[in-house]
């Protein structure tokens, strides 16, 4: 059989031919060439700290590298076991090796906004550890940390997807998920984050990192790369394990009669049913939502995030939440999006009801991270504060909403939702559609919590409704574009393909 690395080469040419659009080509590369240019700038950093920042990068440098393990393990868990290079139904008739697709999900771990950010940040965390030793032996301490890290996080998540396809295994993962998540609410609430922090492995790392003796150095790196060889074997047997393995999830099915949900007062309120029935019936979907509704507000509370760092959290968290769904929302549909269609109803009541879901699922999740993160913030909010931070979680919502609802309509994509590792979107669309969420909503957090440290109450609020009246003037462009009927059928189209 053709070796993994050549299918993976096969793959990467197809999944680059399907991306018809030059625009969207050219904005990939450019988007790599931007992260190597900054991972430079990160790297030649080290000089431009003063003395106590130096000391402030080696106190939170092994909580920087704890934080990137953590994303790295719980990305693929979200995802169930990894994105895929391209649709496993479309490749049913090839015979991809399963390593082949563990590679590929693991070659798309960097398709993460968050992933990259904190990239740069331990690419600049090296820097600064390293003005007293060797810079290169600090990179390949990192890279090997990084490396390492990745592939044990997604060999972890496809034993996960593995357990999880039979009852037994699912109940297994459910009650260790809940016992894991008890632990780390029990950490932040009795304040043992610091002792947790100290048994860190990651302070060995940081150690190999500024080592200037190089037995200390090469003993951590060579056990790293021990480690993600290692992770690469368990990972591939852990691939093929979980995809052959048969499931018990649809022989058992649903016995008994199903009860008829009750008739809503309007076909607006049947829309908003079946939408949100939608979105909890989809694996991929459901599992995202409950990550997004424990994690951003677990880290915040874990962190003890001040009132004034608050204001920032909701763009973050608002930008997570767009790309769960938001950014391809008439997916939802499914196969039943051309019936839809052909029902006497008001177009723009299809439009306003997915807009509605979304704005729902937004805000909740915005609501949801400032509510536990304010749990443990120190003293007492200024009235400022608390304006910014109101402020900051409607503005920050109303540009996601935007800017999905706008990107659903313009730029559909086949999504069929049914599968555990189903996607709204292809990889690459997905990461560029972080981009676009994360970065105005990071600008705002940042220009509302600049209003809020004037201490004027009203001045965030000033600040945020000009940005809510452009928010609303491109849904309001959104939706003349949606009543054009070539414009609707081509989400129709896109919907029902799958």
């Amino acid at each position: 059989m053709t070796p993994a690395s050549t299918q993976l080469a096969a793959l990467l040419a197809l999944r680059w031919q399907m991306v018809r659009s030059g625009g969207v080509r050219l904005g990939l590369l450019l988007g790599v060439a931007l992260l190597v240019w900054l991972l430079q700038v990160a790297l030649r950093s080290g000089g431009l700290l003063d003395s106590p920042s130096l000391a402030t990068a080696l106190e939170v440098a092994p909580s920087a590298y704890l934080g990137f393990g953590v994303l790295a393990v719980i990305a693929p868990l979200s995802a169930g076991g990894g994105n895929e290079l391209v649709p496993p139904d479309q490749l049913v008739a090839y015979p991809v090796r399963t390593s082949t697709q563990f590679l590929g999900g693991l070659l798309l771990a960097p398709l993460n906004l968050v992933w990259l950010v904190q990239l740069l940040a331990l690419a600049a965390l090296t820097a600064f550890l390293t003005l007293d030793t060797s810079l290169p032996r600090g990179v390949v301490t990192t890279v090997a940390y990084v490396a390492c890290i990745t592939v044990l996080g997604q060999a972890l998540a496809w034993l996960v997807v593995g357990l999880r396809q039979t009852r037994a295994g699912r109940r297994t993962v459910g009650v260790g998920a809940v016992l894991l998540a008890a632990a780390a609410i029990g950490t932040v609430q009795t304040g043992r984050g610091g002792d947790v922090l100290a048994a860190s492995p990651t302070h060995d790392v940081v150690q190999a990192v500024t080592a200037g003796d190089t037995a200390v150095w090469a003993r951590t790196t060579g056990v790293l790369l021990l480690l993600a060889v290692l992770g690469l074997l368990a990972g591939s047997r852990a691939c093929g394990w979980a995809l052959h393995r048969p499931g018990d999830a649809g022989s058992a099915g649903r016995r008994g009669p199903v009860r008829r949900r009750t008739p809503q007062r309007s076909v607006f309120l049947e829309l908003l049913a079946v939408d949100r029935a939608s979105v909890w019936r989809a694996p991929a979907l459901r599992r995202g939502g409950l990550v997004l509704a424990v994690l951003p507000g677990l880290l915040a509370a874990a962190g003890g995030v001040p009132w004034a760092s608050l204001i920032v959290l909701p763009g973050l968290v608002a930008a997570g939440a767009g790309l769960l769904f938001g950014i391809n929302v008439f997916c939802l549909d499914g196969s039943g999006a051309v019936w839809l269609a052909s029902l006497p109803q008001s177009p723009r009541l299809a439009f306003w009801s997915k807009a509605v879901v979304l704005t729902e699922t937004v805000l909740a999740a915005v609501a949801l991270a400032v509510l536990a993160g304010s749990l443990r913030s120190t003293g007492a909010p200024t009235t400022s504060e608390l304006s910014g931070i109101a402020a900051a979680g409607l503005t920050c919502s109303a540009v996601v909403v935007a800017q999905c609802l706008r990107a659903s309509v313009r730029r559909p994509h086949g999504a069929d939702l049914s599968g555990p590792r189903d996607a709204v979107a292809p990889p690459g669309a997905l990461a560029i559609a972080s981009v676009r969420l994360a970065v105005p909503t990071a600008l705002v957090g940042l220009v509302l919590a600049a209003a809020a440290t004037t201490g004027t109450w009203w001045l965030p609020v000033a600040c945020a409704v000009p940005l809510l009246l452009a928010s609303g003037l491109s849904v309001g462009r959104t939706l003349r574009r949606f009543d054009r009927p070539s414009t609707r059928w081509q989400l129709a189209s896109a919907a029902a393909a799958g």
